[in-house]
């Protein structure tokens, strides 16, 4: 994020030098008109390229791509606190990344967003795709670009998986999207049915109502997150997955894996932008409980 303020500085500079371009232009016409000096046509030539070519020069910076940014709307601390009312279409959020997860208004099931596609794993375990104008309480994506690569060979239960991946990253405080497509020997998600209002605690929910399934020999691709520690509040720290099978049937949140075989993408993220909702229910919010989203994540 440091570098697109530092290149739009000297490029804001470029364009605030080039409206001054037209007395530069008068002065070089009077200068040249009032001698013939070989030494001044040379001056006055190399000030005219100095004069166009200002903010030609800053065009070509290699500038932060903007596929590299992990866009959320609201907080993991205002889910936690059961503000589940949506927020913001499925419309805008695919605008915003064609990668990522999250949930559906009333926390309606899992999300997960996949080249370009939203799917909706809900309570009964099975996918469901979704019109554009239903909305999300809360969400992360990204437009994913793999920046490296992982070849699974062997059986590799999942924290054995999130120790391959930990030893590949460059470091904790990066943010790093994860596709992991393979064959499972086994794997368990959940899912949660949607809710009626009083909402009650996340929590709650996922100790009263979550379904757990357990599928064997299933090909399929996990989609998350690896987050830094720092982001704490704000979304989840660690490994955070959702999976949806090959044939787009069934899907969830990951709490356990053993992966046969498969490929781990990860796409290094460096800007983040969060969108926080209008609503009182989130103005109201107070700070979450480590340990409370931890039970969660179990």
């Amino acid at each position: 994020m440091h570098s697109h303020i530092h290149d739009s500085n000297v490029c804001e500079m470029a364009t605030i030098s080039s409206q001054n371009k037209k007395n530069i232009y008068i002065f070089i016409f009077i200068h040249f008109t009032m001698s013939n000096n070989v030494w001044r046509i040379v001056l006055l030539s190399i000030l005219l390229f100095l004069a166009f070519s200002g903010c030609t020069a800053t065009t070509d910076e290699t500038y932060v791509s903007n596929n590299d940014v992990l866009f959320q709307t609201s907080t993991i601390d205002s889910l936690i606190a059961g503000s589940y009312d949506g927020d913001m279409q499925v419309c805008d959020l695919k605008e915003q990344g064609g990668f990522g997860l999250g949930t559906f208004d009333r926390l309606d099931g899992e999300m997960i967003v996949m080249d370009g596609e939203i799917y909706q794993a809900k309570a009964d375990g099975h996918i469901y795709q979704v019109n554009d104008t239903i909305t999300t309480p809360f969400a992360a994506v990204t437009f994913f670009e793999a920046d490296d690569t992982i070849t699974i060979g062997s059986n590799t239960d999942y924290a054995s998986l999130q120790s391959i991946i930990k030893e590949t990253i460059p470091g904790p405080n990066l943010m790093y999207a994860l596709k992991i497509e393979g064959t499972f020997e086994n794997i368990s998600i959940r899912s949660v049915p949607a809710q009626s209002k009083p909402y009650r605690p996340l929590l709650e929910v996922v100790a009263e109502e979550e379904t757990v399934y357990y599928h064997e020999n299933i090909n399929g691709t996990m989609v998350g997150f690896l987050l830094p520690y720092y982001i704490e509040n704000i979304n989840v720290p660690g490994y955070h997955f959702h999976f949806i099978d090959a044939n787009k049937t069934v899907g969830g949140h990951v709490l356990a894996c053993n992966l046969t075989s498969g490929l781990v993408e990860l796409d290094y993220t460096y800007d983040f932008t969060l969108s926080l909702p209008e609503s009182s229910s989130f103005s109201e919010t107070l700070p979450g409980n480590k340990d409370t989203l931890e039970a969660i994540e179990q």
